[in-house]
Order: C-alpha cells, then sequence, then structure tokens
C-alpha cells in the first residue's frame, strides 16, 4: 500500500510537470514575437501546432498504456518531452519553435492517457483520489507552468533556456522514479490494432458524456484563449509590457480553478457542475466587459471568476465520467476525453488568431467572449435536467 502512494504521488507529480510545460512558452511568446516579428497570426499557430499534435497523438497511441501498461509509455514520453524542451533552448526562429511545440504536443499526448490511468489505478481504497487530482493536474500545471516560467525569464541570465533546462531535469529525475515504483495496467493483446486512430468511449459511460463534456470542453476553450493570447490582453489592458503580467493573467486564471476544486469536492455531481458554468460564464462576462471599459482591476477579477469555473467545471465532469470505466479501459477512456477538451482548447483559439488581424483586442475578446458564454447555454440547460436525477456526492 505504501508503495502504491508513492507511485500514486510520482504519476501526479508527472502529470502536472507535463502539463505545466505546455504551459510554460505562453509568457515567452510576447518576447519571441518582438525578436523574430512574429504577428499574433503567426503566434497562434505555434500555438495550434501543438494542440494539433496532441490530439494525433491521443487518437493514435492513447490507448498503449492498456497494453504496455503505464511505465515504458511514460519513459518514452519523458524522452520526447525532454528533447522537446532542448529544441525549444536552442530554436533560432518561428519555423524550429513550431516543431518544438509539435514534438512536445506528441510526448504531452502520450503521456496524459498514462498518467491519469495510473492515478486511477493507484488511488487505493480513497476512491475519488485519481478522478481529483486527473482534474487539479490542468489548473495547477497550467498555473505554475505559466508564472513559474514568467519568473525564471525575468531573473535567469538566459531568458529563453533556463526554463527549459529546469524542466527537463525535473522530468528525468521524476522518469528515474519510475524504475522504483509498479508499473500500471497489464500487458495485453491487440496493441498494434489499437494504433488505428479512434476514440473510444465505454458504452457506461455515453450518456454521461453527452451532459459533462460540454462543460469541459467549454472550460478548455477559456484556457487556450488565455493562453494563446492572454498574456498580450494582459499587457493591452495594463499597460505593462513584463513577462510577469503576462504570466499573472494566466496565473489568475488557474490559482483559482485549483482552489475550486479543493472545495467542491465533496458536493454533488449537478451541483459541482452547475457551479462550474455559473461561474465560468459569470466570469467571461466580467473579462470582456473590462476588456471594453479598459479596466485592469476588473479584468483579474473576471479572470478569477472565471478560473473558478474552469476548476470545478472541468473536476464535475472528470469525476462523473472517470468512475464510468474499466481497469482496461481508462487509457483509451481519458484520451476520448482529453481529445474533446483538446478540440475546445485548439479550434477557438486558432479562430480568435485570425479574427485579431480584423477586430483587434477589444473586439476579438468580444467576439469570443460572447459565443464562449452562449455555447455553456446548452451545458447550463443539461446540468439542470441532470438534476431531475438523484446524483450521490463522491468523497475524495
Amino acid at each position: 500500500m505504501k508503495n502504491h502512494g508513492s507511485a500514486f504521488w510520482l504519476h501526479a507529480a508527472i502529470l502536472i510537470t507535463f502539463i505545466g510545460a505546455s504551459s510554460a512558452p505562453s509568457p515567452l511568446y510576447e518576447y519571441y514575437a518582438r525578436e523574430w516579428g512574429l504577428g499574433s497570426l503567426a503566434v497562434t499557430m505555434v500555438f495550434a501546432v501543438y494542440a494539433v499534435a496532441v490530439l494525433l497523438t491521443l487518437l493514435v497511441v492513447g490507448s498503449l498504456a492498456d497494453h504496455f501498461g503505464t511505465r515504458p509509455v511514460l519513459l518514452a514520453a519523458i524522452l520526447l518531452q525532454v528533447a522537446a524542451m532542448m529544441v525549444f533552448a536552442f530554436a533560432p526562429g518561428a519555423a524550429v519553435l513550431a516543431g518544438a511545440r509539435a514534438l512536445q504536443g506528441v510526448a504531452t499526448g502520450a503521456a496524459m492517457g498514462a498518467a491519469g490511468s495510473a492515478l486511477l489505478a493507484f488511488e487505493g481504497p480513497r476512491t475519488g483520489r485519481g478522478s481529483l487530482v486527473n482534474s487539479a493536474a490542468s489548473p495547477v500545471g497550467l498555473s505554475t507552468g505559466a508564472l513559474g516560467s514568467a519568473a525564471l525569464v525575468g531573473y535567469l541570465p538566459e531568458p529563453t533556456k533556463g526554463v527549459y533546462f529546469c524542466i527537463a531535469v525535473l522530468l528525468l529525475v521524476f522518469g528515474t522514479g519510475l524504475f522504483f515504483i509498479p508499473s500500471a495496467g497489464a500487458k495485453t493483446p491487440g496493441w498494434l490494432h489499437s494504433l488505428l486512430p479512434k476514440a473510444s468511449i465505454p458504452a457506461a459511460a455515453r450518456r454521461t458524456m453527452v451532459v459533462t463534456m460540454p462543460v469541459a470542453a467549454a472550460t478548455w476553450a477559456l484556457a487556450g484563449f488565455y493562453l494563446s493570447l492572454g498574456p498580450g490582453l494582459a499587457h493591452s489592458i495594463t499597460g505593462n509590457g513584463s513577462v510577469l503580467v503576462g504570466g499573472l493573467a494566466l496565473f489568475t486564471l488557474f490559482v483559482p480553478g485549483a482552489a475550486a476544486i479543493l472545495v467542491v469536492r465533496r458536493w454533488s455531481d449537478r451541483n459541482t457542475l452547475m457551479a462550474g458554468v455559473v461561474c465560468l460564464m459569470a466570469g467571461i462576462t466580467i473579462t470582456v466587459l473590462a476588456v471594453q471599459l479598459a479596466s485592469a482591476p476588473l479584468y483579474f477579477v473576471g479572470t478569477g471568476v472565471a478560473g473558478l469555473g474552469f476548476g470545478s467545471g472541468y473536476y464535475g465532469a472528470m469525476r462523473m465520467t472517470l468512475p464510468l470505466c474499466r481497469p482496461n479501459e481508462r487509457g483509451a477512456m481519458l484520451s476520448s476525453i482529453y481529445v474533446i477538451c483538446y478540440l475546445g482548447f485548439s479550434v477557438p483559439a486558432v479562430a480568435a488568431g485570425l479574427l485579431l488581424n480584423v477586430a483587434g483586442m477589444q473586439g476579438t475578446t468580444l467576439v469570443y467572449g460572447s459565443a464562449l458564454v452562449l455555447a455553456s447555454v446548452p451545458a447550463l440547460f443539461s446540468v439542470c435536467r441532470r438534476g431531475r436525477s438523484p446524483l450521490t456526492a463522491v468523497q475524495a
């Protein structure tokens, strides 16, 4: 049992580090734009390359951990991520930067399903702990990656290298630790067939996912907007071009998200999802208003409220869905959830990047925010209808 406890927290650390690494370049986009003369569209496309790579990897190798166990998949993902960090560190221009993002996307896509599956396998008698950490890993990783990157850039002599070296070293240490703990999952046949691109959703989970996945996709659409354009928006509205300001905007979104998960973890499923959708809609509305009024304080308030929606909505969706799969379906199930989330994460953000050249920052925020609020309305009605059936709280 003690060994399983160590395995649980090591896999949690690996998942958080992978997700944190995905947000580490975000505060640096403004720096890259100045150094290489990139426009907002180019920055958004570099962001989109990562999301597309994650999606394709999830569809192709997302269920490999169900056939080989989690350790070999995670070790391969760590080596790929370390290679991506080195490419980032020495990238001479936008093309190589996009290549690094693509490599990072492949590594992250391979790791997310495997690490998340291990968390469910090693959660022990505290049922629900795996879903809790799977959900919390996203806001915790995204916030620490963004603010940590911004802080290191401000104080290290090689701003575009130090952060990537730190992540690489951390991952190598965690990868070494995998040799001293058990691997989750048993070897099963059929791995070659599993490489055919597909999203596998267990029959028992499909009805629930109709309710939960629109909420999860909406939360990640918000995250995608902030990670691609959030630092630039923060600089514009505050009049401060410091990389720390851009990192602070991301921190203000994702830290309340992590805190919200701790608050709602003993609430009923319906109340958790309802809180997520309502906070998401309210926070986005306040943020859009703040941008139109050019009010920095109101902008950070709206971002924080939206962050509460991100955390509680995403956790509610994961908590209702993940227990519905069997042990041999965990990797494929998590990969399917992440595919839906990353579609919400990438497609609207790319559209926002295209719109930015036409409508400017204020107009883009107004259109994007309004679309996200409208897209959340069906999810709100779905949650209300779901509330007619009794739902039991899950103890974390």
